[in-house]
């Protein structure tokens, strides 16, 4: 599965009381984080700034010929397998699950198909599997990268479906979640995905971060001011329909 690295793991709660003072509720120290698309644009960024917080890291990734700095822990997996992730995920504090897929103007069936794998079924299956390995998840968190898809175009049919599927099925679940779960919502960062991108993913990364310490359930990093007006709109509603009309 990977190289085996000793993990720096500190049980308890991940809010560390002085941090709570400082007006800073998440505190990164000595807590083992595990990014999956770590060998993508965002995935490297996040790992680098996670680490400058003082995190453990762990590159989740499909490419095992992907390359790492020597203290990042790689971990190789593939879509459809997230439950061989499970004694691996008893080790770590925080799931950031960045991995995805844009097919563009693709639409055939393997598209489709390919779509909702990897940027739908493929988040549920890990975000399950985290659970699952916790016996007491309360103190554990998972942040999933939905990107600004949720609410607004990306000139992609099919990666507009599948991130609005996640992102409908994370605010469900959310409805009896054991864990903390934060949504990523981003705009256009350059990257292999999206040459065309116009923020950096390093300050994209770092804006992420910064407001995760500060508690955010819907961590909002873009250029498109109607980003921060829509999706609170979406997700409160979305959320009262959900629990209205839906039970455990």
């Amino acid at each position: 599965m990977g190289s085996i690295l000793p993990l720096r793991h500190e049980r308890g709660s991940a809010f560390h009381p002085l941090s709570r003072l400082m007006g800073k509720s998440l505190s990164f120290q000595n807590k083992v984080v595990a990014v999956t698309g770590a060998s993508g644009t965002m995935g490297r960024a996040l790992i680098t700034e996670l680490q400058h917080q003082g995190a453990t890291a762990i590159a989740l990734t499909t490419s095992p010929q992907a390359d790492f700095v020597d203290d990042v822990r790689v971990v190789s997996w593939q879509a459809g397998h997230e439950a061989e992730l499970q004694a691996v995920f008893r080790e770590v504090d925080i799931l950031v699950i960045n991995h995805g897929i844009n097919v563009h103007g693709d639409r055939t069936a393997t598209a489709i198909a390919k779509s909702l794998e990897i940027n739908s079924l493929s988040v549920l299956a890990l975000m399950d599997t985290f659970i699952a390995a916790h016996a007491d998840p309360t103190d554990k968190e998972i942040w999933v990268n939905t990107s600004e898809a949720e609410v607004g175009p990306a000139l992609s049919p099919l990666y507009e479906i599948s991130k609005r599927l996640i992102g409908d099925l994370i605010t469900l679940k959310r409805q009896d979640a054991p864990c903390t779960i934060r949504k990523i919502i981003l705009g256009p960062f350059k990257s292999n995905l999206n040459p065309v991108g116009v923020m950096s993913a390093d300050r994209v990364a770092k804006g992420v971060i910064a407001r995760a310490k500060r508690d955010r359930r819907n961590i909002i990093v873009t250029i498109n001011p109607l980003t921060f007006v829509a999706f609170p709109l979406k997700e409160t509603a979305q959320s009262l329909y959900f629990r209205l009309f839906s039970r455990s």
